[in-house]
């Protein structure tokens, strides 16, 4: 849909409802800017188009958006898209300076306790693997706890860049805990799990390579895994879809890693093309989805289908951002009153429990109170870098952490970033909090034991 038209029904709305169209803007997306953003023909996500259209729903008798509001966004380059491919260099810097991933993973390994593993193998889903940082830490903690337990781990992620750098991860893994079958895949929330392609197109294009790793030490491992990259170059590609302007895969891609010396032991838990299951013990849905993603979305495309893909006495832990935090405070200080977090995980929950109806009747949707549920990580920074002069790279490092988390798009960045007003907001806070920190709230869908 063309911003023109798009401005057509804004204006039309706003007329009728007599509403001015930064307040329109504000109510919709919070964003008093917005009609003024479309005018000067910069472009919206699928996610705020939805807004948009569930902002007039509500408001129009009947509960229908204006006729012609219809979400199909014009195409855009997957390289625009938040997560994946501009963000890369805010993504790694807010890796780095950040302790998310850490205590991300030591909260999924306290899930460890409350699993029954049954033979072939412990089956893990890491929804969303990223660098495989999360991943790595939580295979350690299981070997931990289940060290002669055959591993059955598998992943979802879109990005290459992300397989590359968690492929670089399992060598050591492979070698502290031999048993493992490492599972990477391309495909959809609604299909990784089974490693099926849901379009008889693209199950006909699925391309499945299973490779037996040979030698016992982690450096054989290694030089044998950077052999794949032609493969992953030419397979694990992104599109743009011409229906959402979302990435999408090119081809659906399944690459299967073990220890050859293993093979025996593990043949029982190796997926096999036409015949896999899912049936996780555990499922990690961290940061799975967009900040201003909306709930039906979640729901539908997400976390139900993850929920479907547990097997008795399995559980999904689900994470993301919460707000309230320094964090938000900081970009407060240049956009005020901007709140990307505005889905709350009871919401996630009932939006989830609606969409799977009779299907979630053996679930159990677990909320938590607040001190359980909501846990805070911080950015890591010498005490003498946040007190007296800040300077200008640790302004940087809060200011992007915070942009990173809140999901502020580029557009918005680069009108503020040249006025300057970012780092002395970023320098406020740091020295208001002596440090900076962000809290994540999590919840757990678990499936009841047989």
């Amino acid at each position: 849909m063309k911003n023109d038209e798009i401005l057509r029904h804004i204006s039309e709305f706003c007329r009728k409802a007599d509403m001015a169209e930064t307040t329109f803007g504000r109510r919709a997306v919070n964003d008093g800017k917005l009609v003024h953003r479309l005018r000067e023909g910069k472009r919206i996500t699928i996610d705020t188009l939805e807004r948009i259209q569930a902002y007039m729903a509500a408001a129009t008798p009947g509960g229908m958006p204006p006729r012609g509001l219809e979400l199909v966004p014009e195409k855009r380059d997957p390289r625009g898209n938040f997560r994946f491919f501009e963000n890369r260099q805010k993504y790694l810097l807010f890796v780095h300076t950040c302790s998310e991933k850490r205590v991300i993973a030591d909260r999924v390994a306290l899930e460890l306790a409350s699993i029954h593993p049954r033979p072939p193998a412990l089956r893990l889903f890491d929804a969303g693997i990223g660098d495989g940082t999360v991943l790595a830490r939580v295979l350690r903690a299981m070997h931990g706890r289940f060290p002669n337990m055959p591993f059955y781990v598998a992943g979802k992620e879109l990005s290459l860049e992300d397989v590359r750098l968690t492929l670089e991860k399992v060598p050591d893994r492979l070698f502290e805990h031999p048993a493992t079958v490492f599972v990477f895949t391309n495909m959809y929330y609604a299909e990784a799990p089974w490693l099926t392609p849901n379009s008889p197109t693209a199950a006909a294009a699925l391309v499945w390579h299973e490779v037996p790793l040979r030698g016992a030490s982690s450096g054989e491992f290694e030089a044998q895994i950077a052999d794949l990259k032609p493969f992953l170059e030419q397979n694990w590609r992104a599109n743009v879809s011409p229906r959402s302007g979302m990435p999408i895969y090119e081809r659906p891609v399944v690459l299967v890693l073990y220890r050859d010396d293993h093979r025996f032991l593990l043949d029982s838990a190796i997926p096999r093309a036409g015949r896999t299951e899912a049936n996780f013990d555990l499922i990690i849905a961290s940061q799975p989805y967009r900040a201003k993603s909306s709930v039906n979305f979640r729901a539908k495309r997400i976390i139900a289908p993850l929920a479907r893909a547990l097997r008795a006495g399995g559980r999904l832990i689900g994470i993301h951002s919460h707000g309230q935090d320094p964090g938000i405070e900081m970009i407060q200080a240049v956009w005020p009153g901007e709140n990307p977090f505005s889905v709350s995980r009871h919401e996630l929950l009932r939006a989830v429990k609606y969409e799977l109806g009779s299907a979630g009747r053996d679930l159990n949707f677990n909320a938590y109170a607040d001190n359980r549920s909501i846990f805070r990580y911080d950015m890591e920074a010498l005490p003498n870098e946040v007190t007296g002069a800040i300077g200008t790279s640790t302004a940087f490092a809060a200011w992007n952490a915070a942009v990173y988390v809140a999901q502020i798009e580029d557009d918005r960045l680069t009108d503020m970033t040249q006025n300057g007003r970012t780092l002395d907001a970023a320098r406020d806070v740091l020295r208001k909090y002596n440090g900076l920190w962000f809290y994540d709230e999590s919840y757990v869908i678990s499936r009841r034991r047989d």
